[in-house]
């Protein structure tokens, strides 16, 4: 995936700032595949979003409908889609949990930071495979 510098620190600045709680966000941008069928998300804009989670958002995160629905139209009228998502774990790994290969669709990419006694201490990005699953892919920042 290809994200702005300055939305990458606006995801890290979230991260800290909804402390104790998962953060969440959207990413709007444009998918493109390669001659061999590869994904690549390109990120134009950022979409931090409110946990709405009622119970647990110290472990889980989920998007409304209605918001993930008007950031759709936004992206939209950008000439952009919505092409991932972001979010937080609180003092565990940066790799999805199950509840997060059921949010993501096919070809979506999920970055994911880890958040240790207060500070960022991983940052990873994960594709959502046609066939189930998730696979790594690097996070490229760009000015």
């Amino acid at each position: 995936m290809k994200i702005p510098r300055r939305a990458f620190e606006i995801i890290q600045e979230q991260a800290f700032r909804e402390l104790p709680y998962e953060c969440c966000g959207l990413f709007a941008g444009v998918q493109q595949a390669d001659r061999r069928g590869e994904i690549e998300n390109t990120v134009y804009e950022v979409a931090p979003c409110r946990n709405c989670l009622y119970h647990g958002r110290e472990s889980g995160f989920e998007i409304s409908r209605r918001e993930y629905d008007d950031i759709g139209h936004e992206a939209s009228a950008l000439g952009y889609a919505i092409v991932g998502s972001y979010h937080s774990h609180i003092n565990s790994l940066a790799v999805p949990s199950l509840h997060d290969v059921d949010f993501a669709r096919p070809g979506h990419t999920m970055l994911i930071i880890s958040m240790k006694s207060g500070r960022p201490s991983e940052v990873t990005a994960w594709l959502r495979r046609e066939s189930g699953g998730f696979h790594q892919e690097p996070i490229r920042v760009v000015e």
